[in-house]
Formats: structure tokens, sequence, C-alpha cells
């Protein structure tokens, strides 16, 4: 059996092509993704910007001169990022993120990009009636927005972190709330959420966030959701 991580990641190294600038994410799955694109030199040349101070981290330990800012604006060429858990509801895919806290970065990077590919699991294909969703609260809407989300009667916690006493914050410096809601409609339900003032973000991404899911398993099969790009 082999690492699902490093199968589904070496997929992925087909749709880097010739972009000059590659979009990274963050999680497990997103550093296996590194670690196969530096071992095949793809990344020699070419400038990244992450969703995270993690991911930038790791990425400027090798290619120092590499990273660009969040802030420059520019515009990803292809876009790499993995999932936290992937539902499906007819003929299409709502992938759920945020498992990092990067939730809100993930999203701008993703929607900003032109092309987009998702890697993850088969074990993370979803089938519960309910599903845990992380959302991004700025924290002085916090009490609001807890009362906000008990009038829509959805069941939510403020994500309390492992080695620091006291709430999980993104890179932005906002509160990382779970809400478990269920999963019919996931991406009606981001619009209701984020309604909500102080909601700055959910870990709902709809399927025009993405363009390229790729699935695999410890056995090596791997399963290629692709859009068609009009």
């Amino acid at each position: 059996m082999e690492d699902p991580k490093a199968i589904v990641a070496r997929h992925a190294l087909k749709y880097i092509g010739d972009a000059k600038l590659v979009g990274l994410g963050t999680g497990r799955t997103v550093r296996k993704l590194i670690e196969v694109l530096q071992e095949a030199g793809l990344l020699n040349g070419k400038k990244v910007v992450a969703s995270s101070l993690d991911t930038e981290l790791l990425i400027a330990k090798a290619f120092p001169d590499s990273v660009l800012s969040l802030v420059s604006g520019s515009i990803p060429d292809v876009y790499f990022d993995s999932f936290d858990q992937l539902v499906k509801g007819g003929n299409s895919w709502t992938l759920v993120k945020g498992g990092g806290g990067a939730l809100l970065r993930e999203k701008v990077l993703s929607y900003s990009s032109r092309r987009r590919v998702f890697l993850g699991e088969k074990s993370k294909l979803w089938e519960g009636r309910t599903i845990k969703v992380p959302i991004e609260v700025v924290p002085v809407a916090l009490s609001y927005v807890l009362r906000g989300l008990e009038n829509m009667k959805v069941v939510a916690e403020v994500r309390e972190g492992t080695g620091k006493i006291g709430p999980v914050l993104t890179d932005n410096g906002n509160v990382v709330m779970d809400v478990v809601v269920e999963t019919k409609d996931l991406c009606h339900l981001d619009k209701r959420l984020k309604s909500i003032p102080g909601v700055i973000e959910t870990g709902v991404f709809c399927e025009e966030l993405y363009d390229v899911i790729i699935l695999g398993d410890p056995t090596g099969n791997v399963e290629i959701v692709e859009k068609s790009r009009s």
C-alpha cells in the first residue's frame, strides 16, 4: 500500500504545465505535493503565492526568492489545494475546507486563479446527513455571530487551540468556528452563513471554485473529476 497523498500528488504534476505563478494551499496533502514538485524540479524558476504562512515558510526554505505575498494581487496560473471532506449532491461536488484555518485565503486564491486543482483521498468522501463546516469570524463580532447562528438553529462552537489556551486564530487574526449543518444544499447555506455580519467566510467550496478534483486510495486507484472548460 502506498500513501494516497503521494499518489494524488504525482497525478497533479501534469496540471502545472508552463505556469509561471503557482498558487498553493495548506495542509498535509499540499506538503506532500510540494515535496513531489521539488523532486521533479517543477518549482524551479517559478513564483509561488500561498494561502498560509505555514506554506510560505515551507517554500521559502527551498526557494527563498520565489514567494509572493497575497497583497501583490498576483493571479496564479494554477492553484493546488486539498480538502477535508467531499460531498456529492446530484451531478456536482462540494468541497469542505478549513481544517488548517486558512479558509478565507484559500477561497481568495481559488476564486482568483486561472485553473484550480484539488487533491484528496477517497476516504474523505462524506456521506453523513450532517457535516462540520469551519467559518472565519471577526473577533469583536463573535458574540453576535453566535447569537445569529443560534437564531438559525445552527450548532456552533469556537475552535480551541491545542498548544495555546484560547480560540484558534487565522493568519488574518480572525476566530475559527465550526458549525454543524446538514449536507443538503451546502452552497445555499454558505450564502446564509455569510449574511450574518461578522462572518467573513465559510469552508464551503462550490463548483465554481474548482476545475479538477483528483481522488486516490492506498491501492493506487485514482479518479479524476474534471469540469469542461468553456
